[in-house]
């Protein structure tokens, strides 16, 4: 097994880390594999993390370099109050109006890259001041391995789940959650929570569903949960490219059918184990049927979408349960 030490800060965003590495450990630590060996740097120990901190003023200049090369795109300035190891300051706050994508596809980044990776960057280890290389070290360090870990980009997508902010909530006994007026149904790792009493866990948002984590400091994702109601307007996050799970790839296949989806009543067939190869061919074999109801019916269009994934509703129960199912109702609802 290959250990790999790695010496994070000890700000908010990096000790949200201990997560990360407790999940690839829990994952990746098997014969063959290798284990993240964490050593946090002390607080306020600027020689526990000499690299580092060199790093992250670089990377405030180019925070800068950036401004200045989208000027155009500049909202506005916010005077802001920080403190600094106890000390009051104020900084100044720019706004872009950029996205990640536009950041990405431009020059910037690859050659912030390219200067932190081929300089020198200096550092003092005993009292001795000595410098190193990016590039050349981790060449040096590559050349003599034998084994090289290589991952690919799915097996790391998951993990970005990690990456956004994270508050307290509780999974209900109904294996419910209310968050910022909205109720969510846990829709991945249901059986993970009690039906006996609630649970204490940490979520963040993302669009309309929640990821949620154990609790504790180095707590893992136990599972998902998705909003009642879709959201209406933009969502907070249009950039991160996290993989749809399976109930949102249903979701997302039926609302392209012209359906207005009933959420806790899908949310119920999913949990009783329907997928999505079974959602499209009990589609596929209606479809004739679920357009000459359209047709027929003769109400607002809105009521019509909410009727037809009623109608589809009927036809995965019959499915599932093969047995009496009411017929369609053409005045718009179904009984």
């Amino acid at each position: 097994m290959i250990k790999i030490c790695i010496r994070p800060d000890n700000a908010k965003g990096f000790l949200n880390l201990k997560r990360v590495i407790n999940a690839l450990n829990i994952v990746h630590s098997t014969p063959g594999g290798f284990y993240l060996k964490s050593d946090f740097s002390r607080t306020y120990s600027p020689k526990d993390k000499a690299h580092l901190e060199s790093s992250h003023r670089s990377l405030h200049n180019f925070e800068i370099r950036i401004i200045k090369a989208f000027e155009d795109r500049i909202v506005k300035t916010v005077p802001t109050t920080i403190f600094n190891q106890g000390k009051k300051e104020t900084i100044t706050v720019t706004f872009l109006d950029i996205t990640l994508q536009e950041l990405k596809n431009c020059h910037l980044i690859q050659e912030y890259r390219n200067v932190h990776n081929r300089s020198k960057h200096y550092f003092s280890e005993n009292g001795r001041i000595d410098s190193w290389i990016p590039e050349q070290k981790m060449t040096q360090f590559l050349s003599k391995q034998t084994d090289i870990l290589t991952f690919s980009p799915g097996q790391v997508q998951d993990y970005m789940k990690y990456g956004f902010k994270k508050i307290k909530a509780t999974v209900s006994k109904k294996r419910t959650i209310r968050h910022d007026n909205q109720d969510y149904y846990v829709t991945i790792g249901a059986d993970l929570f009690s039906r006996h009493k609630s649970t204490s866990v940490k979520i963040s948002r993302f669009r309309d569903k929640l990821y949620i984590f154990e609790p504790g400091k180095m707590g893992v994702l136990l599972g998902e949960a998705l909003a009642c109601k879709p959201f209406e307007g933009s969502p907070d996050i249009t950039d991160t490219n996290v993989p749809p799970d399976e109930l949102t790839r249903i979701i997302h296949f039926l609302e392209q059918h012209s359906m207005i989806i009933d959420r806790p009543a899908l949310i119920e067939f999913y949990h009783r184990g329907i997928d999505l190869k079974q959602i499209k061919t009990i589609y596929m074999q209606n479809q004739h049927r679920y357009d000459t109801y359209m047709k027929k019916m003769r109400q607002p269009i809105q009521q019509k979408e909410k009727a037809l994934f009623n109608a589809f509703a009927l036809d995965c129960h019959k499915s599932m349960y093969p047995g009496h199912v009411a017929q369609y109702a053409f005045h718009g609802d179904v009984t």
